[in-house]
């Protein structure tokens, strides 16, 4: 299993626009970055996409911004956004890979919003851990922590007639029936340096005597002290991931689930092997 060092994905214009028009979203965000940007912080808004984190650090009183991005096409957007805003002398945009840059001074705020159910698809933690070394020894990161979540599932098979089980999707759709406990079976601290893999096992009580052909994934992170991040249209959508091999369920009893995948990595490449408990 490679581990993943960089950057790979590379986001579309619309779904970084879509990212921002999503306001549940964006109000979260917003308001975590008020409750911890004081006067004079230095914060780096990693990812930045459009640059709206950023510039909302800048308005609640930051002196230095620096919004790292990748895409030049939003790195030109980033510099509108903030002479729009009158904020041009304190956000400073840097062109390049989040996990690889350099910074000119140590921060007291780390923003990163590359977040995804059970961290697939997106870098948050490759990029944390790279911009760890240009924060000031007591200084906050958004989100604090990521916890990812997982249950069996009867997952629908079939979609306008045709079989679709051979990839993830991350909708339920109404004939997905759940049929185990839901548990956590990883936290993400992001004051704390991470491995790049989840490998861990997993127990699950069987609520029904079903065949299980599917994972639910579900996640949420805490932005500030007590504010959890709840499912929006763009973030932490439920993610059903179904098995290779289907298992039967009898009622009652436990099973055991073991996960490993890497951190950024298609849904594709995890793997999900599910059998009795011993």
């Amino acid at each position: 299993m490679t581990k993943k060092t960089s950057t790979e994905v590379a986001f579309t214009p619309y779904e970084i626009s879509f990212c921002l028009h999503d306001t549940a979203r964006t109000r979260m965000w917003k308001e975590a970055i008020e409750q911890h940007v004081k006067p004079g912080d230095v914060v780096i808004d990693a990812g930045s996409g459009t640059g709206i984190l950023g510039l909302f650090a800048a308005l609640a009183g930051a002196k230095k911004v620096y919004c790292i991005e990748l895409h030049p096409r939003f790195v030109k957007l980033i510099n509108h956004l903030a002479e729009r805003n009158n904020m041009q002398h304190v956000i400073e945009v840097v062109h390049g890979d989040a996990t690889k840059v350099e910074l000119p001074e140590q921060a007291d705020l780390l923003i990163c919003e590359l977040l995804c159910t059970g961290q697939f698809f997106e870098p948050e933690v490759q990029v944390v851990n790279h911009l760890r070394q240009f924060l000031k020894p007591h200084a906050s990161i958004i989100p604090k922590r990521v916890q990812s979540f997982i249950r069996l599932l009867d997952a629908q098979e079939m979609l306008y007639g045709v079989r679709i089980d051979c990839d993830s999707r991350s909708v339920v759709f109404d004939d997905d029936e759940p049929l185990s406990t839901k548990v956590m079976y990883d936290e993400i601290i992001m004051s704390k340096d991470h491995p790049l893999t989840v490998k861990t096992s997993v127990e699950v009580k069987a609520r029904h005597t079903r065949i299980a052909d599917a994972v639910l994934i579900e996640g949420r992170a805490e932005l500030a002290e007590g504010l959890w991040t709840h499912p929006t249209r763009f973030l932490y959508n439920p993610e059903v991931i179904f098995l290779q091999e289907e298992i039967q369920l009898t009622k009652g009893e436990d099973y055991r689930i073991d996960i490993e995948y890497n951190y950024g990595s298609d849904t594709l490449d995890a793997s999900f092997k599910i059998g009795k408990s011993a």
